[in-house]
């Protein structure tokens, strides 16, 4: 059985205002910090932060509605992207995190912000879970990546595979 969270869609738009704010606004960067966060978060406390759903492209893992959601020309999100860069136009609602939730989106932002392209790619090729997923994605521009193979620990992704779908994030 397959492992799925509902995702959260606002907490997306928060965690996305957070890094920002944070002080790393280069949409490649945020990508791939909320990626590491989200792993952390999974790995350490047993839940993702937002719920989204991974993808493996070209130039590593991307959060799928949220990186579509930074497509958007949409200000009431509470940020825009203008080229490849993140604006925010409030301050992120931190009521919608947990202590949790902040420190590892610390440990993502200290992993990623601030780094050139280069090092970000070489770094989150090495990932395992982007490793397989693109390798398997046949004639596809990218492929899903499964929470089972982000997760470490072999109990943990048992337990997910029933308690997922009824998690509230």
């Amino acid at each position: 059985m397959a492992i799925r969270f509902n995702i959260n869609t606002q907490k997306a738009v928060e965690v996305v205002l957070w890094v920002i704010k944070r002080g790393e606004s280069g949409v490649y960067n945020v990508m791939k910090i909320l990626y590491a966060a989200e792993k952390y978060h999974l790995n350490t406390y047993g839940r993702p932060i937002t719920g989204d759903k991974y993808v493996a492209m070209q130039y590593g893992t991307v959060p799928s509605w949220i990186y579509d959601a930074t497509k958007l020309r949409e200000p009431s999100l509470g940020f825009i992207r203008i080229e490849n860069t993140l604006t925010a136009k409030r301050e992120p609602d931190l009521n919608y995190f947990s202590e949790s939730d902040i420190e590892a989106l610390e440990k993502g932002f200290l992993e990623y912000a601030g780094k050139s392209f280069s090092e970000v790619l070489k770094m989150n090729h090495e990932e395992t879970a982007w490793k397989k997923a693109y390798e398997n994605r046949g004639a596809n521009d990218s492929a899903d990546i499964s929470f089972e193979d982000m997760i470490e620990e072999d109990w943990l992704k048992e337990d997910l595979s029933y308690r997922a779908p009824f998690m509230d994030l």
